[in-house]
């Protein structure tokens, strides 16, 4: 049961980074999005 639990526990450490790292790309994609929506505003 520990080894499992273990498990758990490292892939929620993945998910976390791999969370963190898809967040950064959506911003910045949103950042290039509202971007081009300003300009094409002016």
């Amino acid at each position: 049961m520990a080894g499992f639990e273990h498990q758990v526990k490292e892939r929620a450490k993945e998910l976390k980074v791999l969370f963190k790292k898809g967040v950064k790309i959506v911003g910045d994609s949103c950042k290039k999005g509202w971007h081009k929506v300003k300009n094409i505003r002016r």
